[in-house]
C-alpha cells in the first residue's frame, strides 16, 4: 500500500522538468541517458534525448523500450498509453494532464512533437515506474537509477499461449458522458481463440469472449460492448486492455496485449430526442426534407439525423423499385450522425419516400420507416422559390485545433431568414455570447458566413452555434475544438488571416501569418508539397511572435492550402487553410430571352440575360453606344452556377432598332451580344 501511494505521489511531479542553468546557444543541444550507469543507445539518425526550454526531453518509443514499458499509440486522438508492472499512464499529445491509473493529474509541461517524432520530459517516463532521476552539469547527462528487476524483460508466457496476439485495439468513441456504451474491436491473430478484457488500472477482469469474425487476411475480430460508469466528482479516464488466449490459458507477454483508454465525465448524457418528434426508432432523431416541392427529373434532398447506433440509411418510394442508400456521415461533437441523401423524382404528382435506418448492433435495417410527401410538377422551377425555412446547412473549421490567445474561424452556411449567428463556450447560455450579424456573401439560395473567434483556453473544448430568424427564434449545431498552448521556443503558426477578401481562381491573394518568435521562415504549398510561396526573409517581430505576409497566385480555389513555420534548426509546425473567394470562369453571354421584339410605342422591353458566374455587371445600350438601362450588379438567380439578370428598359425611337447587351467582370473584361425591336 505504502508503494501504491507513494508511486502516486511521484506522478503528481510525472511532468516536472530537470531545470538547468540558462544557455544562450540557439542549436540544439542532445544529451546522453544513462540507465543504470549504462548508456541508453538513441540512433544519430533518429530522434535523441535533447535541451528544450531548458528541461530534458527523450523519444518515447526507444526510452520505453530500456526502461520495460508498453506503449500503445491511438492516432486518431494522438493518444499514448504506458502499462508496466500494474501502472497504467495515458496521455494527449501537447496536453497537460496525465492520468494515472485512470485519475487525472494537471501539471504544466506538455509535451512535444519535433520533426514528427514524439518527445516527452524524462521525469514522465522514468519517476512512473518509481526510478531516481538525476542530472550531471559537467558531462550534460541524465542518470535513471532503478533496481534491475524493474526493468527485466517480461517473463516468457506459458507454452500454451505462446502464439497468440492482440494485433489492434479500437474503441468507437474516445469521449463519453456517465453511462453510455462503448464498443471495443480487438483484432488477434490467427492463433487466438478468446479475449480477455480487463481494467488495466486494477486488473480487474471485464468481461472474457470466445465468439469472433474470421477475417479474409486471417486474422480474428472480437468485439465487447462496455457500460461506462463514474461516480466521481470529476473525469475519469479508463483503460482497457485486452489479451488474447488460447483454449487452456492466456499469454502474460506484455507484447501480446493491447490497451485503449475512455474518457468518462460524472454527467450524464442529456436525451437526443428531446424535442425532436415522435419518430417511429429510438435511433431516429430528425428526419426532414429540405425540397418538398420539385420538379419532375430534379432530386428530393433529405436530411437525416441519427444516434451514432446507425451505419447507414436506406430511401426508397412508390414510383420504381430503386432504392437510395448512404453510409456517409457527418459526426458532431455529441458522436449524433447526419446522412444526406438525394432521390431522383422521375414521376409527376405526390409520391412517397420511406427512411430506414441499418443498426449497427442488430446488424439489420429496422421494419420500422419513416414516410415522407414529395410534390412532382413539371413546370414547377425551383430557382423561383426563395425558402424561409430556418437552418444551418453546413458548418467547418479549417483546422480541429486553435491555439490559446489567438483567433481562429468557423465557417457557416446558413438559410435566408437568418438574421444573425452566436456562438456559446460550453456553459454560456443563449444571448451569453459572441455576436456576428453581417454575412459575408448573400448568395440566391444561402447565405454564407466567416465567424472568427478567440480560442480561450487549452484543452477539448465544445461550441454551440446558434442561428436566428427576425423573430428570435434560432436553430443550433454544436461542434468541438481543441485549444493548444504554445511554446515561444518552438516554431508554430498561430493564425492565418486572409487579406484579400474577395479571390477569383487564377488572382492573387494576401495572408498575413502569425507566428512565434524564433519562426525563421514559412512555406506555402497546395496540399502538403506543391510549393506556391516561400519566405526568403525574416517576417516583422514582436516580443515573441513574428508576423509573415505572403502573396501567391491562386490555381486551384478548391484545394487545402498548409502553411509550415520553421526555425533555423529545420523544427517545423503545419497549420491548413481553405481560401475565401470563387472559381470564376471566362466572362461570357452565355443566352439572352426577349420577352417580345414587338412592342408597341410607349411599353418597356423585357429581357432575360443569362451569362457566367463572372459577371459582375450587365446593362443594355444603343447602337450609339449609349447606356439605356440601369446597370445591374446582382442578379436575378443563381442556376446551374451561371447567373440570370432580369432588365427592363424603355426604348426612346420608334422603328426597329438594335440594342448591345454588356457584361463586365471585376477586372473589366466584357462580352456583349447584339438584339432588334421593333417599336411600332
Amino acid at each position: 500500500m505504502k508503494r501504491v501511494v507513494s508511486l502516486f505521489i511521484t506522478m503528481t511531479v510525472l511532468l516536472s522538468a530537470i531545470c538547468f542553468p540558462s544557455f544562450t546557444n540557439a542549436a540544439t543541444e542532445y544529451v546522453t541517458v544513462y540507465l543504470n550507469e549504462k548508456a541508453i543507445d538513441f540512433p544519430t539518425t533518429d530522434a535523441r534525448p535533447q535541451i528544450f526550454s531548458n528541461r530534458t526531453y527523450v523519444p518515447v518509443r526507444k526510452t520505453c523500450e530500456a526502461l520495460g514499458l508498453t506503449v500503445d499509440w491511438n492516432s486518431k486522438t494522438e493518444t499514448l498509453t504506458f502499462n508496466r508492472a500494474g501502472v497504467v499512464i495515458s496521455h494527449t499529445m501537447r496536453s497537460t494532464i496525465v492520468y494515472v491509473n485512470g485519475e487525472a493529474v494537471n501539471f504544466d509541461t506538455p509535451s512535444i512533437n519535433k520533426n514528427n517524432r514524439t518527445l516527452m520530459p524524462i521525469r514522465m517516463l522514468a519517476e512512473s515506474i518509481g526510478a531516481i532521476v538525476t542530472w550531471d552539469n559537467p558531462t550534460r547527462s541524465v542518470h535513471i537509477t532503478t533496481n534491475e528487476s524493474v526493468v527485466a524483460t517480461p517473463t516468457t508466457p506459458a507454452a500454451s499461449a505462446t502464439d497468440v496476439a492482440i494485433n489492434s485495439l479500437t474503441v468507437d468513441k474516445q469521449s463519453v458522458s456517465n453511462e453510455d456504451t462503448v464498443t471495443f474491436t480487438a483484432t488477434a491473430n490467427s492463433s487466438t481463440e478468446k479475449v480477455k478484457f480487463v481494467n488495466a488500472s486494477n486488473s480487474n477482469e471485464l468481461a472474457e469472449i470466445d465468439k469472433y469474425v474470421a477475417n479474409s487476411d486471417g486474422t480474428r475480430t472480437f468485439i465487447y460492448e462496455h457500460k461506462c460508469v463514474n461516480d466521481t466528482n470529476g473525469q475519469i479516464i479508463l483503460n482497457v486492455q485486452a489479451v488474447p488466449g488460447n483454449a487452456s490459458a492466456y499469454s502474460d507477454a506484455a507484447s501480446a496485449a493491447k490497451t485503449v483508454g475512455v474518457i468518462i465525465s460524472n454527467e450524464k448524457k442529456s436525451s437526443d430526442k428531446e424535442d425532436n418528434g415522435d419518430y417511429k426508432s429510438e435511433y431516429m432523431l430528425s428526419c426532414k426534407l429540405l425540397n418538398p416541392k420539385v420538379q419532375t427529373d430534379s432530386e428530393a434532398r433529405l436530411k437525416i439525423k441519427t444516434t451514432d447506433d446507425v451505419r447507414r440509411v436506406k430511401v426508397t418510394n412508390d414510383f420504381n423499385s430503386r432504392s437510395v442508400t448512404s453510409d456517409e456521415y457527418d459526426e458532431d461533437s455529441d458522436d449524433n450522425r447526419t446522412f444526406n441523401c438525394e432521390v431522383e423524382m422521375t414521376e409527376e404528382g405526390k409520391h412517397k419516400l420511406y427512411v430506414y435506418l441499418y443498426v449497427s448492433r442488430d446488424g439489420d435495417y429496422e421494419d420500422v420507416y419513416e414516410t415522407l410527401t414529395v410534390d412532382v410538377d413539371d413546370d414547377y422551377d425551383e430557382d423561383d422559390v426563395e425558402y424561409d425555412d430556418l437552418e444551418i446547412i453546413d458548418m467547418w473549421l479549417n483546422n480541429d485545433y486553435g491555439y490559446k490567445g489567438y483567433d481562429t474561424t468557423v465557417y457557416v452556411k446558413t438559410s435566408k431568414d437568418v438574421e444573425y449567428l452566436e456562438l456559446l463556450r460550453e456553459g454560456q447560455e443563449p444571448g451569453e455570447g459572441l455576436t456576428r450579424s453581417a454575412t459575408e456573401e448573400k448568395y440566391t439560395s444561402y447565405y454564407y458566413w466567416e465567424f472568427p473567434f478567440e480560442v480561450k483556453q487549452t484543452g477539448d473544448m465544445k461550441y454551440t452555434l446558434l442561428a436566428y430568424n427576425e423573430d428570435e427564434d434560432y436553430v443550433s449545431e454544436t461542434f468541438k475544438l481543441e485549444g493548444r498552448p504554445f511554446d515561444r521556443y518552438d516554431p508554430a503558426v498561430l493564425s492565418i488571416d486572409q487579406r484579400s477578401s474577395t479571390v477569383i481562381e487564377g488572382d492573387d491573394i494576401t495572408i498575413n501569418v502569425t507566428c512565434t518568435g524564433v519562426t525563421d521562415r514559412i512555406r506555402v504549398t497546395r496540399g502538403t508539397s506543391n510549393t506556391v510561396y516561400e519566405s526568403e526573409k525574416q517576417g516583422s517581430s514582436s516580443s515573441s511572435t513574428k508576423t509573415f505576409r505572403a502573396t501567391f497566385t491562386v490555381d486551384d480555389i478548391d484545394s487545402d492550402y498548409y502553411v509550415t513555420a520553421y526555425d533555423t534548426s529545420d523544427n517545423y509546425d503545419r497549420m491548413k487553410f481553405k481560401i475565401t473567394g470563387d472559381v470564376y470562369g471566362e466572362i461570357k453571354i452565355i443566352d439572352y430571352d426577349l420577352e417580345d421584339d414587338n412592342i408597341e410605342e410607349g411599353d418597356l422591353v423585357n429581357i432575360t440575360v443569362t451569362t457566367s458566374n463572372s459577371c459582375e455587371k450587365i446593362w443594355i445600350e444603343d447602337n450609339r453606344g449609349e447606356r439605356v438601362s440601369p446597370i445591374h450588379s446582382k442578379p436575378k438567380r443563381e442556376k446551374n452556377e451561371n447567373y440570370e439578370w432580369e432588365i427592363t428598359f424603355s426604348p426612346i425611337e420608334d422603328g426597329r432598332r438594335s440594342y448591345t447587351i454588356v457584361a463586365e467582370d471585376d477586372n473589366k473584361n466584357q462580352d456583349t451580344d447584339d438584339f432588334v425591336v421593333r417599336i411600332s
